[in-house]
């Protein structure tokens, strides 16, 4: 069964699966901090807010206490440092070499019993329609480098096999249930099935996608 407040482009139901790990004394990173509305969420001006845009920034510095401008991979942050990393739509807009090289850094900077939380889109039909996507990324990707999830089968060297799964929530779209009709040149077949459709919909009938996600992955001291 579908929750429905996962049927959204919306981040905030997003937003609020970080509140049960979140503390009050927790120290956080957001990666692609944009205009920081994952700290505003939480009414929060002590977050770690990072990001990649001048202009963000600017406005950010503002706003918050802990604003860095830089550019993935590198973050300007020590070692075991954050409790937990917050990374909302960004690694679609990074080729793999610099998506490895950058959880290579997340994992650095995070704490034993830390916290890292994705969430990014996967593919659909509009996923490019935005130039900066660069590639979906599978949660089976990120829990592949981190653990010993669908064992050992990589291209690269594990970043960490010390990773235990806490979650993996989708975000769904509603689908046209008629989108795979309209190059169809019967047009009596078209209204048959139209009329069956349309009576299905008023019974409740629904066609979903999962068109993101939002993984939730803890780091364990020598698993």
């Amino acid at each position: 069964m579908i929750d429905s407040k996962y049927i959204t482009h919306q981040r905030e139901p997003f937003y609020e699966i970080v509140n049960k790990y979140l503390r009050e004394d927790s120290i956080v990173l957001d990666i692609g901090a944009g205009d920081g509305s994952f700290s505003k969420y939480f009414n929060r001006d002590d977050f770690y807010l990072f990001d990649g845009n001048i202009s963000n920034i600017n406005i950010l510095k503002n706003k918050f206490k802990y604003v860095y401008y830089g550019k993935l991979p590198r973050l300007p942050f020590e070692d075991n440092f954050f409790d937990i990393i917050h990374c909302s739509h960004v690694i679609e807009h990074l080729n793999p070499h610099e998506l490895y090289e950058t959880l290579i850094e997340i994992d650095r900077c995070l704490k034993n019993d830390g916290y890292i939380i994705i969430s990014t889109p996967l593919l659909w039909n509009g996923f490019y329609g935005d130039l900066s996507h660069v590639k979906p990324y599978n949660p089976e990707v990120l829990l592949k480098y981190f653990s010993n999830f669908l064992g050992n089968t990589l291209t690269r060297e594990h970043i960490s096999k010390n990773y235990i799964k806490k979650e993996l929530i989708y975000r769904y779209r509603e689908v046209d249930l008629l989108e795979n009709l309209y190059n169809t040149k019967n047009n009596f077949l078209i209204f048959l099935i139209f009329k069956t459709l349309n009576f299905l919909y008023k019974l409740g009938l629904r066609k979903y996608i999962k068109s993101g996600y939002t993984l939730v992955i803890q780091k364990q001291n020598n698993i």
